[in-house]
């Protein structure tokens, strides 16, 4: 009898911190799912300047064993680029996994006439920005697009 009332002010307790700390939160089944996760990823980089999701570290196990200890694999700074010697096979499985698990589409971008002027990936921001993360490691844009094939 009391989980209602619980839940509903502890809610308006949360909503009331993140007004102090300047959260937006546009939905709020967005703070009701962050009481299930295990992982979070935040993105500061690029979701209000450009619009899009960008993955820009990768953790991976270190000798391909979780209980040895995690590598953090960060993108270089000037290039922009994963480095491809660090960690690379535990970072070539993982990015596999990521590209073979991953509900994202490759889609024609039409400029204003029509005319085709690439490819690229199409779906949820998260699944985007995961797949073009594995396919910067996997060696390209169309790496993963012939990996799920």
């Amino acid at each position: 009898e009391g989980l209602l009332p619980t839940v509903t002010i502890s809610l308006m307790i949360a909503g009331e911190q993140m007004l102090k700390r300047e959260v937006l939160v546009r939905k709020i089944d967005a703070i009701e799912t962050l009481g299930c996760v295990t992982v979070f990823c935040s993105d500061k980089t690029g979701t209000l300047t450009k619009g899009e999701m960008c993955l820009q570290d990768i953790v991976v196990p270190r000798n391909g064993n979780p209980a040895s200890g995690m590598d953090v694999v960060c993108r270089e700074e000037k290039s922009g680029e994963f480095p491809k010697a660090a960690v690379q096979k535990a970072l070539e499985d993982i990015t596999l996994g990521g590209v073979l698990n991953n509900a994202s589409s490759r889609k024609e971008v039409l400029d204003k006439d029509g005319n085709v002027t690439g490819m690229a990936w199409s779906g949820s921001p998260t699944e985007v920005a995961i797949m073009n993360a594995c396919a910067d490691c996997q060696g390209g844009v169309d790496a993963p697009a012939e990996l799920k094939a």
